[in-house]
């Protein structure tokens, strides 16, 4: 039977986190419905001790199915990861498409071993999905979380604008995403060139060349964990780990120049890919276009939840 979601956790020396982000995969309601791949890229810390803890014997490199059929196995209980592997690779968008060639589900999503999958989000899935059969991408909001695992901003799912997607705009992060495996091989996999922005110019191909667009499934479906080592949220904190006042900003995000010109690269190879995508929105069309009741209840979530753990919030889970 095959699976509805393949979810892929790419993992390298975060093993101080990848336990909790494999629990709160196997929190959700499983059953048949999931398998799990988690992708190590050579970690020399206690990573692959801790996948080796939910693989239940399955050795890196052979899928479930062709070690249960194998007389190489000590137990007929399903292990809770059904792929990994523990090897170098050429950095996280490799590895999701590495995880993704081994994936049976019929939709797909990743996670980042320093984030978490909030409850309910297999169930919304399903549900979605069974309601609208012919829908290739689904989505859900986010939890901004610090280093404690407290809320510190939330976004709800938004409706997408094709108008702010032709300027380059598409308002989803990248475990909030749930898309058809057919949909991910038509738009060409992820461009293992980009480290950064991997996810909109995915999200791009999409909407502009396959013109598929995402609806809501569920209002919250991931924990981003910010934390002063995270290779996206480190520049949001000082020196000392506290966070910084510019956290979010623009400027923030292009503070190191390495990495400045690197988003350069993967801006020009995105446009590149696509149909012709029009210059900045200006102030006037930007309000025109935005999605205004998510956002205001987004606000009212973030005074309502702010500071406090997201297991509390979402009723102890993980």
């Amino acid at each position: 039977m095959q699976p509805l979601l393949s979810i892929v956790i790419a993992n390298y020396n975060y093993g101080r986190f990848l336990d909790e982000a494999i629990r709160s995969v196997i929190a959700q309601d499983m059953g048949d419905k999931v398998e799990l791949i988690i992708v190590d890229g050579g970690s020399t810390d206690n990573s692959v001790e801790i996948i080796k803890k939910y693989a239940n014997g399955l050795p890196p490199n052979i899928s479930y199915t062709d070690w249960i059929n194998s007389s190489n196995h000590n137990s007929q209980t399903p292990p809770l990861i059904t792929w990994w592997c523990s090897e170098k690779d050429g950095g996280q968008s490799a590895a999701f498409n590495k995880g993704f060639s081994h994936a049976r589900g019929r939709f797909l999503t990743w996670l980042n071993a320093d984030d978490v999958m909030l409850p309910g989000v297999i169930d919304a899935l399903k549900t979605a999905s069974e309601r609208d059969p012919w829908q290739e991408w689904f989505v859900g909001g986010v939890y901004w979380l610090d280093p404690q695992m407290n809320v510190i901003r939330c976004g709800r799912a938004r409706h997408m604008s094709r108008i702010r997607a032709e300027y380059g705009l598409v308002n989803v992060g990248g475990p909030c995403s749930f898309f058809t495996k057919d949909l991910y091989e038509r738009a060409g996999k992820i461009d293992e060139r980009h480290h950064y922005t991997m996810d909109t110019d995915l999200w791009l191909r999409f909407a502009l060349n396959e013109n598929v667009a995402f609806k809501p499934c569920i209002r919250y479906a991931w924990g981003l964990r910010l934390h002063p080592d995270a290779k996206m949220s480190g520049h949001n904190f000082n020196a000392d780990g506290t966070l910084a006042a510019n956290a979010f900003s623009s400027e923030a995000l292009h503070k190191e120049e390495k990495k400045r010109k690197q988003l350069q690269f993967e801006e020009e190879t995105t446009r590149a890919k696509l149909p012709p995508v029009k210059g900045k929105m200006n102030r006037v069309l930007s309000l025109l276009t935005a999605d205004y009741i998510p956002a205001l209840l987004s606000r009212f979530d973030t005074r309502r939840f702010a500071g406090q753990n997201y297991r509390k919030i979402c009723g102890g889970a993980s």
